[in-house]
């Protein structure tokens, strides 16, 4: 895939290095500090209310999520049994599968627990509603259907954002002349489209309801994480894509040296809300499996200044370290597929 990705970037006159610029533009920790960021978008307080509910769910007695609140689950990449434990956070064990490597909760919040979660959750929404986070999204947004548009054939498209927030990447797709459909089951989010003007279903993906539309590419940024069934989701996808559409998926990278090094801190890890943790590898057999071509991956957002922080025995996301380590840079990072988020496009071919 590396000999695939270095030809695709210079074929397409995008070159690794404009690409890092082009990242280094929405990189919180490099645009403004990791501990300023976090407090100029409320993220603090989102902290602070996430540690406040994170044991919402466990059972004191135990140290597990309570079995009412909860059910049990296969590995969602490759439906194994088998697996071994890495660490409990909140009550939620999380396991690396022995068969496919996926790292994933195997008991995860039940249907109605999980709705509620997503329909009613609000610190984090007034994180994303920030103009300084809004300012960054608009920026990866651009990035993001840039590098789509490679892929694709013509110049308007109908694009599609599964779990699409309050709709940066759509309100840019819609200025830019494509047409557009956001799905998103938050009801805060869903005022935010309703303002932009933004086409949008109020629902869950996969949805109880036909749209009636094809797409030339669906974006899932941020959601895949969260969804019980991904392998599901992804089948669904390729059911409503054109022949040859494209899927393009930005997860979280269980890879990422920020996590790596964070472990169990790290925020990505909570069980409630991300229930499996991709690396190129495993995210590659998902959409193959579920008949698409990868046309290439790569990794965003360094995450140095938690690094930093960290390695400089500080809290990871609200210390002011500066960088003291030469080595770690954003060109070592990306090289090596290392940031905090993998994102790929495929097509579908079958």
């Amino acid at each position: 895939m590396d000999q695939e990705y270095k030809e695709f970037v210079m074929t397409q006159r995008l070159s690794f290095e404009e690409r890092i610029k082009r990242k280094n533009e929405f990189d919180a920790s490099l645009v403004y500090g990791t501990k300023e960021f976090n407090i100029l978008t409320q993220r603090d307080r989102h902290i602070e209310d996430r540690q406040n509910n994170d044991d919402y769910w466990l059972d004191s007695s135990s140290g597990f999520v309570r079995e009412e609140c909860t059910i049990h689950r296969k590995c969602p990449l490759c439906g194994s049994e088998s697996h071994e434990l890495i660490f409990v956070k909140s009550g939620f064990k999380h396991v690396r599968c022995l068969d496919c490597t996926l790292v994933y909760v195997p008991r995860i919040l039940n249907e109605k627990e999980y709705e509620k979660l997503y329909e009613e959750e609000d610190s984090w929404g007034a994180v994303l509603e920030n103009e300084h986070q809004k300012k960054l999204q608009s920026l990866e947004g651009a990035y993001s259907l840039d590098v789509a548009s490679l892929y694709a054939d013509k110049a308007q498209l109908n694009i599609c954002d599964i779990g699409c927030g309050p709709g940066r990447l759509l309100h840019i797709a819609k200025e830019r002349g494509n047409c557009v459909l956001g799905i998103e089951p938050n009801k805060r989010y869903n005022q935010s489209l309703d303002e932009l003007g933004i086409p949008h279903i109020n629902d869950f993906f996969p949805l109880n309801l036909n749209t009636h539309q094809s797409f030339d590419i669906i974006f899932t940024l941020n959601t895949l994480e969260h969804l019980p069934d991904p392998k599901g989701a992804i089948e669904d996808i390729y059911k409503i894509l054109k022949p040859e559409g494209l899927v393009y998926i930005s997860v979280p990278n269980i890879d990422a040296l920020v996590t790596r090094v964070l472990k169990y801190k790290s925020g990505v890890f909570g069980g409630h809300s991300h229930i499996q943790f991709f690396n190129a590898a495993t995210l590659s057999q998902l959409v193959k499996e579920c008949g698409f071509e990868v046309l290439e991956y790569e990794t965003i957002i360094t995450e140095l200044g938690v690094l930093w922080n960290d390695l400089n025995f500080q809290h990871p996301y609200l210390g002011d370290s500066k960088d003291n380590l030469g080595f770690l840079t954003p060109e070592m990072i990306y090289r090596n597929h290392l940031a905090r988020n993998v994102n790929l496009v495929a097509r579908k071919v079958n």
